[in-house]
């Protein structure tokens, strides 16, 4: 009999972007092995959030796929308020709130829980699942949840995001994380069993390389991600302009791409530094930034707060899908240390608007870099291969069979 799998998945297709895409890719991997549930929120704007849309993002689902869309429990927006405020540890509690409520319709059939971080609510539905039903649990890290949760003045509160963090991972089968060095701090941090955690990277859909009839002149450099102040992908325009102004003849070697959300963040922080030369073109569907990606020569990525240094970017392995050569701007850490080991682009340290500059001028004047760049590439691609990283679920899961409590969730219906 085919395993049923619950993929708990707040953000889920048509929310474009972020860790949409990242669940969207797994449960397409899995659908073929297990019977996949996906349960998710119902797309709808908040007090303070507004959601990107992407269709075609609901157009690639597995055919096999089952998709429960759950609406939100209506909190007057309060859930988003006290989250802002630091006080709580996820503004999508009301959705999970409201998947509680309807455990029994959706959850009566014995199977595996599967739950992702970001959000937390994924995890608080899925942990409180476990502990009602006795189903066993995979909860996978994108994000370091303490760790992001105890910034700034909320580190007062860092005592009671671990115990709260310790507690999801004792009671879960089996854990992932992105990195091998989230792995070891989870293992550190909880003192779990090292066989109990490992080492999944990020997901990407299968893609041919990027250009197939030589480079674009100039060289098209892109970005298409977040527009955040956890990114800060302005330093890359303040490098552009810092570059030209040096080197007026390096403008008409190079064009800088912007995609992304006209979120506040860009129009306060951005778009200040828009020169000749850069370009922002605004919100594209996923299926769309694949086009763009297939005729780049170069991919920017970047992250400013080295309390994200554990963290490795979705685009970092688009780009490896693409064999598109990387220019970064990241603390020292996980994404720094796989680019520099593998020989994928140049990095400089985050907030160096001078390094990001000469990072610029050595692949705008070093044809042989490029060249180098993307045979290095082309043999680093087969570790990161999506197939290879979703086969490690596969195993996890396909081990987690026959460990249900069924008669829990019998009683209960």
């Amino acid at each position: 009999m085919e395993k049923r799998v619950y993929f708990i998945a707040c953000c889920f297709p048509p929310f474009g972007r972020g860790n949409s895409l990242t669940n969207t890719f797994a449960a397409n991997h899995l659908a073929d092995d297990f019977y996949l549930e996906v349960v998710c929120m119902e797309q709808e704007q908040g007090l303070l959030l507004s959601y990107q849309r992407d269709s075609s993002l609901v157009e690639g689902l597995h055919p096999r796929l089952g998709v429960r869309r759950i609406r939100a429990a209506r909190w007057g927006g309060l859930n988003e308020l006290l989250y802002a405020a630091g006080l709580l540890p996820c503004y999508y509690l009301n959705w999970a709130w409201a998947v509680w409520q309807r455990r029994t319709a959706l959850f009566s059939r014995p199977g595996a829980l599967f739950a992702v971080y970001p959000v937390f609510s994924d995890l608080a539905v899925a942990y409180a699942l476990h502990r009602r039903y006795g189903y066993p649990l995979l909860v996978d890290f994108r994000d370091d949840f303490s760790g992001v949760m105890s910034r700034g003045w909320r580190r007062v509160l860092r005592g009671f995001y671990r115990r709260l963090e310790g507690k999801l991972l004792r009671g879960a089968a089996h854990i992932t994380a992105t990195t091998e060095k989230l792995r070891e701090d989870l293992i550190a941090r909880h003192r779990l069993d090292p066989e109990k955690v490992s080492v999944v990277y990020n997901i990407v859909p299968v893609g041919a390389p990027g250009r197939q009839g030589g480079e674009n002149a100039p060289l098209r450099l892109v970005y298409a991600g977040a527009m955040s102040g956890i990114q800060q992908p302005q330093i890359l325009l303040k490098a552009y302009a810092w570059l030209v102004a040096r080197r007026p003849e390096l403008r008409s070697c190079l064009q800088v791409d912007f995609y992304g959300p006209e979120s506040p963040y860009f129009k306060l922080h951005i778009r200040p530094h828009l020169v000749p030369g850069t370009l922002f073109h605004g919100f594209l569907s996923h299926a769309q930034v694949v086009e763009q990606l297939r005729n780049a020569d170069l991919g920017f990525l970047s992250l400013a707060d080295p309390v994200f240094a554990y963290a490795t970017p979705t685009k970092l392995f688009e780009y490896i899908e693409y064999e598109i050569p990387m220019v970064a701007s990241l603390p020292g850490g996980a994404a720094r240390e796989l680019i520099e080991r593998h020989g994928l682009g140049l990095v400089a340290e985050a907030g160096d608007v001078e390094g990001l500059a000469a990072c610029l001028e050595k692949l705008c004047c070093q044809p042989e870099l490029r060249a180098r760049l993307r045979a290095d590439l082309a043999r680093a691609k087969p570790r990161f291969r999506p197939e290879a990283q979703a086969e490690k679920w596969r195993e996890i899961l396909a081990g987690m069979a026959g460990q249900e409590e069924p008669e829990m969730a019998i009683a209960e219906a």
